[in-house]
């Protein structure tokens, strides 16, 4: 009896703690994201924006091989045309029962000409609050924090560029604010 006692805890200590962690793919199932989520859902990407916004949608996909992902597909002003954005999930943790953190790298193409928006190679930290059977972002930043597009659960921009620009070309050291982030619910499509 105690060689089968001691042969389970020399098992338990050779799996370390990595044996007892949730690859990405089963916290992100386990946290029900898997499929595609909308602010609303109703609003096609497929179609032309128009000045009361535009369609969005995120899919968060789990393959059978390979890492997780996240596509993002934005609606546009020109008919025929959407922006898709494409994140690799590297790793997923649960932080809370209703907080999930994601490290994600933004895939190449295509990149944006907004510097302060995800570039292709750079890595973010984004913490999830599920609300119900809903959620909403309620942090996301680059890992070095130079750049942040939510912060406790409030949309973070940089202020409007000095004049003469028009554009941001040069990546802000301030930033301003916004209104509570929204929440998303799970779209059929």
């Amino acid at each position: 009896m105690r060689g089968l006692a001691l042969g389970v805890i020399v098992a338990c200590f050779g799996m370390g703690p990595a044996a007892a962690e949730e690859s990405a793919a089963q916290v992100i199932q386990s946290f029900g994201l898997v499929g595609t989520w909308s602010v609303d859902c109703k609003r096609d990407p497929n179609q032309v924006c128009t000045n009361n916004g535009c369609g969005a949608r995120m899919t968060y996909i789990v393959p059978s091989a390979g890492p997780p992902t996240i596509r993002n597909v934005i609606g546009t002003f020109s008919p025929g045309q959407v922006r898709t954005f494409v994140s690799t999930i590297h790793s997923a943790t649960r932080i809370a029962d209703d907080k999930i953190k994601i490290v994600s790298v933004q895939d190449p193409p295509p990149s944006t000409t907004l510097v302060w928006w995800r570039q292709p190679g750079e890595v973010w930290e984004i913490v999830l609050l599920k609300v119900g059977d809903k959620y909403r972002t309620f942090s996301a930043h680059r890992d070095d924090w130079k750049k942040i597009s939510e912060d406790g659960g409030f949309d973070v921009r940089p202020p409007p560029p000095p004049p003469p620009a028009t554009q941001y070309d040069v990546l802000p050291t301030r930033w301003l604010r916004g209104k509570e982030t929204l929440l998303l619910e799970k779209c059929s499509d």
